[in-house]
């Protein structure tokens, strides 16, 4: 039983411990620790185990949250070897909960993950309902981090829905923050910034900093993922408004490098100050580091050295000892101190490469853009001579079939009448036949030369026919055609009717070829065709600046095709040409 001055020393812990709360949400983390430690104190006095157990578990947090991880480690083991020693699994599973997250936070995934499943255990046996809702949480951040998404929603969902039973407004708005990030993770925007918003609303109001400014900095992260790169940078700028008022520096180099991130292509100047910041952020964590292992060497020196007076013997041995331990403090404060002049240099190499790096990818890409133009504009005038290459042969056909086809038909049929109307000997029949003949075979000769100049079945009925009636004129020709026979944009089917002649034309002049096979495919997206003899073969550099070849590559390259020769000298040829087509440029003309 506790005595009434004893009852009056409790209920002032019970208020320090209050303070403290309140303290570490303003972010004033200096007083929360001292208000817990007074309340710890009295606690200790009056052997009150459970909320000493507590006051080391609150320690523990607030310690984390600064980043000193030694002496956070120390009070949550304290904490959980103190409250399962008096049976209080309660506050057991709330300090191992707090030990699991801290062990993902520092990246010790298998520790931490074997740690919330063995919290969400205990929770559920005992139906501590807030602590289910916490580990399901925390199993949902962790599956969303690592990829597995599906097993995310399904965790983070189960926890919203316990914390709407719950109706406590700081497990709801951690609820919905995980709810946004597995919505996000899954591709559904509209659903995650509805869950986003209501839990910053939430933690705006509840008046909690460090929950407002990671609400802020997820929000930045999804509009980064739906490319507003402007939205993005409002709400990481306000999140690091708030890790400033909270002091926490390592949310705010986070954030500094995500805004570097999002402004490094469009605007660099921008991504180098917020890249400074960072810089400068993390030299501060490291130094921060470094002050607190030097005030915890101080403190413990100091106590050393009191401890040393208790007589003169021990004073000399301790003496003797502490130089020691002082030299080697000031050759460790020495080489601190090189390490971070030259950790300071090397930052600002990477300052000045960055610069550098910056002004070869501007003048990369000014050189990569008149490469382009160049190209352009060289593709324009080869389009422009194939354009009037095609006019040209149109001409000579129509002028071949209008003009020369009709003398030539007229005098086919003066002929005829003049047999009708003059009497010939048998050798004038004889010579009179033989000129209706030549007649015949010009007139037939003009007709395939105009056809060939320009084939009617290519414009009245597309690639396929026309390639069909060229290789059916040829005995030696075979050809097959795989694939959609849709028509295709007319400039696109008259390079290759074109390029398709030439090869064959060439192969048979020049290849000695007994066999030709011509092959297209035509897919929604390309054309691919090849043609293959069985002739004497070729080495394609040796012939590559003829004037055949030379054609086909100016046709293939003027429509962003490629074209690949396989050829060796008394093995064959195999020419294969593919051409991407635009969906909208083919038109279904039957």
């Amino acid at each position: 039983m506790f005595s009434p001055s004893d009852r009056t020393e409790q209920v002032r812990a019970r208020v320090l411990y209050c303070m403290s709360s309140f303290a570490a949400v303003k972010g004033d983390y200096q007083k929360a620790i001292n208000y817990i430690e007074e309340g710890l104190n009295i606690d200790e006095r009056l052997n009150d185990k459970p909320m000493v157990a507590a006051d080391c578990r609150k320690l523990a947090t607030i310690y984390d949250r600064i980043n000193q991880i030694d002496k956070a480690v120390s009070y949550f083991d304290k904490s959980i070897d103190l409250s399962s020693s008096i049976g209080d699994e309660k506050n057991e599973a709330e300090t191992l909960y707090q030990l699991g997250m801290f062990y993902l936070r520092k990246n010790r995934n298998e520790a931490g993950m074997q740690t919330i499943e063995k919290v969400l255990s205990i929770a559920r046996r005992i139906g501590h309902q807030k602590l289910i809702a916490n580990c399901l949480g925390s199993t949902g951040e962790y599956h969303l981090q690592y990829g597995d998404a599906d097993k995310a929603v399904e965790a983070v969902t189960q926890s919203l829905e316990i914390c709407r039973q719950i109706g406590t407004p700081q497990y709801l708005e951690a609820g919905l923050c995980r709810l946004g990030m597995a919505q996000m993770k899954t591709g559904e925007y509209d659903k995650a910034e509805a869950s986003l918003l209501e839990a910053l609303e939430m933690s705006r109001q509840l008046e909690d900093k460090y929950p407002t400014a990671f609400d802020l900095m997820i929000l930045g992260d999804l509009n980064r993922e739906r490319k507003k790169y402007m939205e993005a940078g409002v709400y990481y700028e306000q999140s690091v408004e708030r890790c400033l008022e909270l002091q926490n520096y390592n949310m705010l180099s986070v954030i500094y490098d995500k805004l570097y991130q999002i402004h490094r292509d469009n605007n660099p100047a921008l991504s180098l100050e917020w890249l400074e910041k960072g810089i400068l952020v993390d030299d501060s964590l490291y130094n921060l580091g470094m002050h607190n292992q030097i005030s915890a060497f101080q403190i413990e020196y100091e106590t050393e050295k009191k401890e040393m007076q208790i007589t003169t013997l021990e004073e000399e041995k301790r003496l003797v000892i502490w130089l020691g331990i002082a030299g080697g403090a000031l050759l460790l404060l020495t080489l601190a101190a090189f390490f971070l002049l030259w950790r300071w240099t090397v930052q600002k190499k990477r300052l000045a490469e960055s610069q550098r790096e910056l002004a070869e990818q501007e003048k990369h890409l000014a050189e990569q853009q008149i490469k382009q133009l160049e190209q352009e504009k060289q593709l324009i005038a080869t389009q422009a001579v194939l354009d009037g290459e095609v006019q040209e042969r149109i001409r000579l056909a129509r002028d071949l079939h209008d003009s020369l086809g009709s003398i030539l038909a007229a005098a086919k049929y003066n002929l005829l009448d003049i047999k009708q109307i003059s009497m010939l000997g048998e050798k004038d029949v004889e010579c009179y036949n033989k000129a209706v003949s030549l007649l015949d075979d010009s007139m037939n000769e003009m007709r395939r030369v105009a056809h060939h100049l320009m084939p009617d079945a290519l414009s009245r009925f597309g690639l396929k026919p026309a390639i069909g009636d060229f290789c059916d004129t040829l005995p030696a020709v075979q050809f097959v055609w795989y694939g959609d026979e849709s028509r295709l944009d007319a400039k696109q089917e008259e390079v290759v009717y074109r390029i398709i002649h030439e090869l064959i034309s060439n192969a048979l002049k020049h290849s000695g070829a007994s066999h030709i096979f011509v092959q297209v495919i035509q897919e929604l997206n390309r054309i691919a065709f090849t043609v293959q003899d069985d002739g004497g073969g070729f080495d394609p550099e040796t012939v590559s600046t003829g004037m055949g070849l030379s054609n086909i590559r100016i046709r293939v390259t003027s429509f962003g095709g490629i074209i690949n020769i396989d050829s060796k000298a008394g093995e064959g040829t195999e020419i294969n040409i593919e051409f991407p087509l635009k969906v909208e440029d083919a038109h279904k003309t039957v």
